[in-house]
């Protein structure tokens, strides 16, 4: 091995090494804010890890592997790395173009014209406006690097506008942001959720990134209320006493009266996320906006408790008792109901039995329930945020069927689910995106796609899809929160794989499991429920399955 392999090698094993002790300094106190299961961290400059600038008459290979290693430090726009830099580039230089998050030590190549190649194998990219994208198994780049001579002193003349860093690393320095938009009818926060180093300069990062617009796949089924082209008029969001202070450039009074007034909800709920924010003035070349009084921003958030269908009927299940849900009952023994669906009023109640899909009003228990599709040969049926009512066939020779409060059946277009057999659906707590595990058993897909809506809210198609995971073998999925999902994996070893997805992000997995079913999701990625073909009910919690209760044909929370 050579010397620089030795001393790069070296270096990564110290840095490893050295997480753990870092990690455990971090400060883990701090207020609590509601919001999503994104990490809000500390917006400070100081609580990273402290590259070395570089050592007089330093090799070109320690130069190399010095600003390298420099990428674990954002900290005053990456001075440290910035020192490896000829001053001439380091003028050019933009480290918040890209991050690699790197999956093995990088291979190095020096050649005889001050150059050198470095090969990095990558799991996953950052792009600038903080979006994720995780990358086939084997990925690599390579990376072009010139050196020069300045005061005596090698240093970097050219390099990519970008940083790498390991995961480990990039865990600690990274953290996930959701920036917010409106779904198209303007009554529900959508978020997207991007990742930025947590440092003093996020606030302008995360404005930024709204005034750049939603993800190419949101973009049918959102709204972003600030006029394409507005900017922020000093560059930079300014934080003082809790207090964050946006001023919008005048394009930005080109929005009508409604829109100033949810520019402002969409700017607030995406910077209320940073512990240092407390408030957020929001104005148009320094004038004043008119205080909104929309406030129910989070309430895709909002944990329900979960119903359960058992053999005497439909029960909300509490901590310490079980409530029964009236006038459910003689619906569920008329249709001999095997599973169900319910809107987050518990207004709209779709019913799956034997002879089809039904639909129920609670608040009408004389009402013979209204068959809405024949057959058998459906998946648990859907009422989302909205109150339709989806009816979705396993087959992918079957379109997919979207009913209205009343039972007309609407004109939707099925799209990319045409051909693909259906093993889950599941739709997100506001209504804009679906989750749909399409295939087999054996060789599955795992795919989010935004749902398009016309101006009265029906839903009329699906945007083209992203595919959040990896995994061939999942069969059942479900909503977990606004931004995560939930799986079950089959395993070679006949045990079942609960898996966590961020949308943007990365996974985690939970302990594995011995017989699930189908997975079920609260609203919050810490309440999360596995039904076992037994009817035998599990909750995760601490650090493993607890068994809530027998007898549960089916459960579902209410709006997903």
């Amino acid at each position: 091995m050579s010397k620089f392999g030795k001393l790069l090698g070296a270096t990564f094993l110290v840095m490893l090494l050295s997480l753990t002790s870092a990690c455990a300094q971090l400060p883990k106190s701090g207020d609590v804010k509601i919001g999503p299961n994104v990490e809000s961290g500390l917006e400070t400059d100081y609580l990273y890890y402290s590259p070395s600038g570089p050592n007089q008459d330093a090799t070109q290979e320690e130069i190399l592997l010095g600003f390298i290693n420099a990428g674990t430090g954002p900290q005053n726009d990456y001075e440290v790395a910035r020192s490896y830099l000829t001053k001439s580039f380091n003028a050019e230089w933009n480290p918040n173009q890209e991050v690699l998050i790197q999956d093995g030590k990088p291979t190095v190549t020096l050649t005889d014209n001050n150059a050198a190649t470095v090969i990095v194998p990558i799991s996953a990219k950052i792009n600038e406006n903080g979006q994720y994208e995780t990358l086939p198994a084997g990925s690599t780049r390579s990376i072009q690097i010139a050196f020069a001579k300045e005061s005596g002193n090698w240093r970097i003349a050219n390099a990519p506008n970008l940083t790498m860093v390991i995961r480990p690393v990039f865990d600690v320095v990274f953290k996930a942001y959701a920036i917010y938009f409106f779904d198209n009818q303007q009554e529900h926060l959508v978020p997207d959720v991007r990742w930025f180093p947590s440092r003093a300069s996020t606030s302008t990062r995360l404005v930024n990134a709204l005034l750049s617009g939603p993800s190419a796949w949101l973009e049918d089924a959102v709204k972003n209320s600030i006029p394409s082209g507005t900017r922020l008029t000093l560059s930079s969001v300014t934080v003082a006493d809790g207090i964050a202070s946006v001023d919008l450039s005048s394009r930005a009074l080109r929005a009508s009266a409604l829109n100033k007034k949810l520019l402002q909800v969409q700017i607030r709920e995406t910077l209320l996320q940073l512990s240092s924010v407390y408030s957020v003035r929001v104005t148009i070349e320094r004038g004043v906006l008119e205080e909104p009084s929309w406030s129910n921003a989070n309430n895709q958030v909002q944990v329900a408790m979960p119903v359960a269908l058992l053999p005497d009927g439909l029960v909300r299940l509490g901590a310490t008792q079980t409530i029964k849900i009236e006038n459910a009952t003689t619906f569920v023994q008329q249709v001999k109901a095997t599973s169900f669906g319910l809107n987050a009023e518990e207004k709209v109640f779709a019913l799956s039995g034997p002879g089809g899909i039904y639909l129920a009003k609670l608040n009408r228990p004389t009402e013979a329930p209204l068959m809405l599709a024949t057959g058998s040969d459906y998946l648990p049926p859907v009422v989302d945020a909205d109150g339709y009512t989806w009816a979705v066939p396993r087959s992918g020779k079957k379109p997919i069927l979207v009913y209205d409060e009343s039972g007309k059946i609407q004109s939707f277009s099925s799209s990319w689910l045409i051909g693909e057999d259906r093993l889950s659906f599941s739709i997100s707590p506001e209504g804009a995106r679906v989750l749909a595990v399409t295939g087999t058993r054996a060789s599955s897909q795992v795919r989010v796609a935004a749902i398009v809506r016309n101006d009265s809210g029906m839903p009329v198609g699906l945007g083209l899809p992203i595919q959040p995971s990896n995994t061939k073998t999942a069969y059942s999925g479900t909503w977990l929160d606004s931004i995560q999902i939930g799986l079950l994996e089959s395993q070679i070893s006949n045990y079942i794989q609960p898996v966590i997805v961020m949308i943007g992000g990365a996974s985690k997995t939970l302990p594995t499991f011995t017989n699930g079913s189908v997975i079920v999701g609260s609203g919050q990625a810490t309440s999360i429920f596995i039904l076992d073909s037994l009817g035998v009910l599990y909750q995760f919690k601490g650090s493993g399955w607890v068994k809530v209760r027998e007898d549960v044909q089916a459960l579902r929370f209410p709006g997903n």
